[in-house]
């Protein structure tokens, strides 16, 4: 129970006051409409793997109501689940309760974790998911341990792409855990197969709706989103994967804690290697996620946060070996003044995430343009200008629409949608459900909405905010209300 108050005690405020990211506002509608009836690739565009906006959609339409808090409460859940599920493992490694209770300490104040987990977004049921894949295999009573964790990392799939790059590994673990019983190694590949494949059989249903539609929206989508295509701009590739250790520049606390959990970790390979024992499965995991993590163009620091429980497994079970052998006191000492620091400093993250908005990925403007309360505010105040008869409203960024009664124009589901929208040719952006500016001006001039929205434009948008608001002007929409930097305009009844 203290563990489950000390997690909640983090995760849950996070859930409530932790800014928005960008994308949330994509994920949260997107989960909405699904429940409605929409279809995912097929009438909006999706970009990942398919259960997400399942999961949330559900717990909205059937537990909590549309709510950005209610969602974000579900993947403080998830973070709690996922700590409890470490504490469970480390104790059944280390064979002591106390460096159980250790990992999900350093787990609740990593702020990767506490950054990262309570958004919603792939990181919360994805890590919980592939984590739990692997502890999985610790059910050594269970026969069938292979089948659960080919299920769990299924669905981690079924969330993630490209969690996919993993599966070899649980296979090479498999084949080394029973490399002396051929008859038992077919056996269990055959149990993690079968699993496997349950999770990941839903995709085929959308697959065979239309191959194309589904592997672009997948896969091909991600080579537009940056002029780099899928692998390219390996620079920044580089960068982030030095920043992410401290090395040149930091984000923030992040950077020093998780450089300390991976010199932790190099320790206790090292260690094995020196001692002739194979690397744990929990390495093996963490070395293709770090490094398939790098594989999305632009890369960004939030994708590591997957990478850490396992890191933080790794780190314990080795501290715990040195100390069972009998650890000097100064080095004894150095650990607690060290572990007392790692704490200590996670404030001053959870300052930025929810306050300053420092260094992370958002729209010039004020951050406070991101906090849930603005976003609901502005959801209200669309309400407001609508009617029923026309609910139907332009808005740049989806997330003013979770909770509303308005509906964002078909294609604007995702906010990416227009800006990928000129690396495509005519048919993909008609066929793939893209919004071009062509077809927003047309929008604009036939007057198809009473309600335009401009606000919380990301990075692509922010300099073409001026001449958007021409194009609005121009074609007879007045504003009639200002919150932070959203404008809000409407098109005077005589024009309708």
């Amino acid at each position: 129970m203290f563990l489950i108050l000390l997690m909640a005690a983090v995760f849950v405020p996070m859930s409530q006051f932790r800014l928005i990211d960008g994308d949330e506002g994509t994920y949260l509608l997107d989960a909405r409409l699904v429940m409605e009836g929409q279809m995912l690739f097929h009438d909006l565009y999706w970009p990942q793997m398919f259960l997400t906006p399942y999961i949330y959609g559900a717990w909205m339409k059937f537990v909590v109501g549309y709510s950005w808090y209610g969602a974000r409460l579900l993947s403080a859940l998830a973070a709690v689940a996922l700590g409890l599920v470490l504490y469970r493992q480390v104790r059944y490694l280390t064979e002591r309760q106390a460096w159980g209770v250790l990992a999900v300490v350093v787990f609740t104040f990593t702020s990767l974790e506490f950054g990262w987990l309570p958004l919603v977004k792939t990181f919360p049921f994805g890590t919980l998911m592939l984590f739990g894949a692997y502890a999985a295999l610790s059910l050594s009573a269970s026969p069938n341990r292979w089948f659960y964790s080919g299920c769990l990392l299924g669905l981690a799939i079924d969330i993630r792409l490209y969690v996919v790059f993993v599966v070899p590994v649980f296979l090479v673990q498999l084949y080394l855990d029973e490399r002396h019983d051929f008859r038992k190694r077919m056996m269990e590949a055959a149990r993690f197969a079968v699993g496997l494949t349950l999770a990941l059989l839903p995709n085929q249903f959308f697959y065979l709706i239309d191959p194309e539609t589904f592997v672009f929206n997948i896969i091909g989508s991600h080579a537009t989103r940056s002029p780099w295509g899928f692998f390219g701009f390996v620079q920044q590739k580089i960068y982030v994967a030095l920043h992410v250790l401290g090395i040149n520049s930091a984000d923030g606390v992040a950077s020093l804690q998780f450089a300390l959990l991976f010199l932790l970790s190099l320790a206790s390979w090292v260690a094995c290697v020196a001692a002739r024992r194979r690397l744990p499965l929990s390495a093996m995991i963490f070395v293709t996620l770090a490094l398939v993590g790098l594989i999305p163009t632009p890369t960004y620091t939030q994708y590591f946060s997957m990478t850490v429980p396992f890191v933080i497994v790794d780190a314990v079970v080795f501290v715990a070996r040195i100390a069972a052998e009998g650890a000097p006191r100064g080095l004894r000492q150095l650990g607690s003044v060290t572990l007392a620091v790692y704490v200590l400093l996670s404030p001053l993250d959870l300052y930025r995430y929810t306050v300053s908005g420092r260094d992370l990925f958002y729209y010039e403007g004020s951050y406070q343009n991101w906090k849930i309360s603005t976003v609901r505010a502005v959801g209200q105040a669309i309400d407001r200008e609508i009617t029923p008869e026309r609910p139907a409203v332009i808005g740049f960024w989806p997330g003013y629409f979770v909770e509303t009664r308005a509906r964002i124009l078909p294609k604007m589901e995702n906010h990416f949608t227009i800006h990928f929208a000129p690396f495509m040719t005519p048919r993909e952006v008609g066929k793939f459900n893209f919004m071009s500016y062509a077809e927003l001006l047309k929008a604009l001039e036939r007057h198809a909405v009473d309600v335009v929205v401009l606000g919380n434009l990301l990075d692509m948008w922010a300099a073409e905010r001026p001449w958007l608001k021409e194009q609005v002007v121009r074609n007879g929409y007045v504003r009639v209300a200002t919150l932070g930097d959203t404008e809000i305009y409407k098109l005077p009844v005589g024009l309708r």
